[in-house]
């Protein structure tokens, strides 16, 4: 009798963890959002790459500090996509451009290279497929300072996304 008690105690807390588990499985939220950062300097950037390269007001890193950043360390800290995120499956999640540059929230299937040769090549990387899309995938997942891009739902997964410019600004969304 008391190992029936036991067995019959053992299962029902099974079904209570289980549940529990699948509760806070099905708590992601149905929407997120991401931050596209940057801190380019807007009298050096729109100096070395054109006017209305960089809109944020004043300061921040300069483009010589920028590109040193980039061939010591591979990347440029300042430039980066908040995350991870988690979203429930069927959800989206919006990226707002904090930055001063345009930057592109672009779903791929890994991570490499961006669009932008010069970076590429002096990263060392080879563009991801995607890039065959541009230059319309910029407009259709890009957004300028102060702007925002939306995904389309998310099935349930691991999604990848970068910036087609800048392509060391990664994030990793789960859709759960």
């Amino acid at each position: 009798m008391r190992r029936t008690r036991l067995a019959v105690l053992a299962a029902v807390t099974g079904a209570l963890m289980a549940l529990a588990g699948a509760s806070i499985a099905s708590a992601a939220p149905s929407s997120g959002t991401v931050m596209m950062l940057d801190a380019c300097d807007p009298t050096t950037f729109n100096a070395a790459i054109g006017e209305g390269t960089c809109e944020r007001p004043g300061g921040g890193v300069t483009f010589d500090t920028f590109i040193g950043q980039l061939l010591t360390h591979g990347t440029a800290p300042s430039w980066r996509f908040s995350g991870p995120a988690t979203v429930a499956a069927g959800g989206t999640l919006t990226a707002v451009n904090r930055g001063g540059e345009f930057h592109t929230f672009t779903k791929v299937a890994a991570f490499g290279g961006g669009c932008v040769d010069v970076l590429n090549d002096l990263l060392g990387l080879t563009p991801v497929p995607e890039c065959a899309q541009a230059p319309g995938i910029f407009f259709a997942t890009g957004a300028g300072m102060g702007g925002s891009v939306t995904t389309a739902p998310l099935a349930a997964g691991t999604h990848r996304f970068l910036c087609l410019i800048h392509p060391w600004m990664t994030s990793t969304v789960t859709a759960k």
